[in-house]
């Protein structure tokens, strides 16, 4: 029996080339997600604590619960958007639903509602988790869509170096235009609520562009349907995946325990306020600059090289941050090498993440981007609630007061938690990726034998 002519919904993906325009609109994304995580990542603990009130401990807990329940729910996500199917395909309708409902949570979070005392504790956990739910319904399927765009490493690539200038683009907006939105309209609750409101709407804009500028390319020949033992046999075998998760692990919580502690220092250490969002906005800046620099060094060398290259740069960084006098200039100076080493994590972690989708096929014969993704957002997510807990915990055990003075020990120790724990973690992370082994000529044989591997199967079902 002849063979019908595949439609573009059955073409393989490593045949595909996305083109600029698609690779944009792909990567824009991480603009209007980081809009949400990297505003609450830099300044959501820091307004629980000093806008309202609540206790160091008390807010790191609040954060740490929202975060492991989104990490808890993201593998649930992955696995219902693996198995869904419509007419936008997999993962794409989930922008297009989502965003809006995403928004909404996110202002909700900074309602000004006039509670204190455990009334406010539930409020802002309720309004945190509610949030944190909808950021998986949207993100997740965003994140497992870039495994079904194309199967090509040097492409994935170039959308992950994409993605990295938009996230690093709205990190510097966020650092930046923050905290004088806030100021805008008029400080306090009502501010930052006026804030939400403004990204929430922008973001959901920007989701919907997402949806509207991409195609998913389905690699499989013949659609599979993947049970959950399918899923958890192929991460059981899939070490790249673990190798990468366990590497993203240590520079995700190095980075909460620095960025997180960044408004305190400059507030509480320098004296200068003013210079939070200054100094926020040049390390993300810092970020966004050095992404094509790493993404030359990473088609150059390996993803590999390009990891432990920048993970020594920011060592350096952290070690002179380290000796520099407490002044607003010295801490300054030093900034830029560490935004410019984080540049390479971000970049290596997620142009390696898809490629261990292939990896796990090519050793167990399962593809699911679904569970690769939801896995990885769990471990990440749930090691960000841990950090921003510990994180909570230490503020109070060193003796942090809110918007009073600190004493000289509360300082001090304040720079082992900022300066030196994420330098040990920058160290074992590079050591961990060392052992990641996958380099642009592996994963192509490993592409090039899933696609023989698809078409023989292929034609057995067609026989």
């Amino acid at each position: 029996m002849s063979r019908p002519a595949p439609g573009p919904e059955v073409r393989s993906a490593s045949t595909t080339r996305l083109g600029f325009g698609r690779s944009v609109g792909y990567g824009v994304g991480d603009f209007g997600l980081n809009l949400f995580f990297t505003t609450a990542g830099l300044f959501l603990l820091f307004y629980y604590t000093d806008v309202l009130g609540l206790s160091p401990s008390t807010a790191g807990w609040v954060f740490a619960g929202a975060l492991i329940w989104d990490a808890v729910f993201d593998p649930l996500m992955g696995y219902l958007a693996n198995r869904t199917r419509s007419r936008w395909g997999r993962y794409r309708p989930y922008l297009l639903f989502g965003a809006i409902p995403l928004a909404a949570a996110w202002a909700l979070m900074f309602l000004p509602t006039g509670l204190t005392g455990p009334a406010l504790i539930l409020f802002a956990a309720g309004t945190h988790i509610l949030f944190r739910t909808f950021y998986a319904i949207v993100g997740m399927p965003y994140l497992a869509l870039s495994a079904v765009l194309t199967q090509d490493s040097k492409e994935r690539g170039v959308i992950a170096a994409v993605r990295m200038i938009a996230g690093a683009s709205c990190g510097l907006l966020s650092a930046l235009l923050t905290l004088t939105l806030v100021k805008a309209f008029g400080g306090g609750q009502v501010g930052f609520f006026g804030m939400a409101l403004v990204y929430g709407a922008l973001a959901a804009a920007v989701l919907m562009l997402v949806f509207a500028s991409t195609r998913e390319q389905i690699s499989e020949t013949v659609e599979q349907k993947v049970s959950l033992g399918d899923m958890v046999r192929m991460l059981r075998g899939n070490y790249a995946f673990w190798v990468v998760s366990a590497a993203m692990l240590l520079s995700a919580v190095g980075s909460t325990f620095f960025q997180k502690t960044v408004p305190y220092f400059f507030k509480y250490q320098l004296h200068r306020e003013d210079l939070i969002g200054p100094a926020l906005g040049l390390l993300a800046g810092c970020v966004m600059l050095s992404i094509p620099l790493w993404t030359w060094l990473m088609k150059r060398t390996s993803k590999r090289i390009m990891w432990i290259t920048g993970a020594g740069i920011s060592t350096l960084g952290f070690g002179l941050l380290w000796f520099a006098p407490a002044e607003p200039l010295a801490v300054l100076s030093v900034l830029p090498l560490l935004g410019v080493g984080a540049g390479a994590g971000y970049l290596g972690f997620w142009s390696m993440m898809p490629d261990t989708v292939e990896y796990g096929e090519w050793r167990s014969g399962v593809r699911a981007e679904g569970a690769i993704f939801g896995l990885v957002s769990l471990l990440q997510k749930g090691g960000l609630g841990l950090a921003a807990a510990g994180l909570g915990e230490l503020l109070t055990v060193i003796g942090y007061q809110p918007n009073l003075a600190q004493t000289p020990e509360t300082l001090s120790a304040m720079r082992v938690v900022m300066i030196a724990s994420p330098a040990v973690l920058s160290l074992a992370a590079a050591a961990t990726i060392a052992f990641y082994g996958i380099d642009h000529r592996q994963h192509g044989r490993m592409v090039r034998a899933l696609d023989r591997r698809r078409s023989k199967f292929s034609n057995g079902h067609d026989r």
